[in-house]
């Protein structure tokens, strides 16, 4: 709209419409072509606690039977700005990493992937899910615990590299 024309609206008591909202976020499936955007935006978070060894290769064997767990969002150009990985054995769920570009935070996209990947979880029947966060992430915990998720009380997470 050119400058003038807010001015000439007002002069004339003609309504301009706002701007129409942002499409709802959508997470996908990830797929194998996301991969190698996955891999930076972990990279590029500390707090996603990410571990070299979680390569391409590695991530790829886990898609080909959890793909539905693992979410993605992406602009309208494709580009992967949100990514959530997780996995399940049987009953029991474990949601290893979620990521939103410092650029799209705010905009409730690791909230539309945790329900979409909550809900693939429930399809498959799992009854428990495990996640850990940071000490001191506070955007996470108020996303896990907004999402249902309590800690654990009187347990410690452990872990070892192999």
């Amino acid at each position: 709209m050119p400058a003038a024309a807010p001015a000439l609206a007002e002069a004339f008591d003609v309504l301009v419409a706002p701007p129409p909202p942002a499409a709802p976020a959508v997470s996908a499936e990830m797929a194998a072509a996301d991969i190698p955007q996955v891999i930076a935006l972990l990279r590029a978070a500390p707090q996603a606690a990410y571990c070299e060894w979680e390569d391409e290769a590695l991530l790829a064997r886990h898609l080909a039977h959890s793909a539905d767990l693992c979410r993605v969002v992406r602009t309208p150009s494709g580009r992967v700005v949100a990514a959530l990985l997780a996995g399940s054995f049987g009953v029991r769920g474990s949601i290893s990493h979620a990521v939103v570009d410092p650029g799209h935070r705010r905009l409730g996209l690791a909230r539309v992937m945790a329900a979409d990947a909550l809900e693939a979880f429930r399809r498959r029947g799992v009854r428990r899910i495990f996640l850990a966060v940071l000490d001191g992430n506070e955007a996470a915990t108020a996303l896990w615990t907004g999402a249902g998720f309590r800690p654990a009380l009187g347990e410690r997470t452990f872990e070892c590299d192999l």
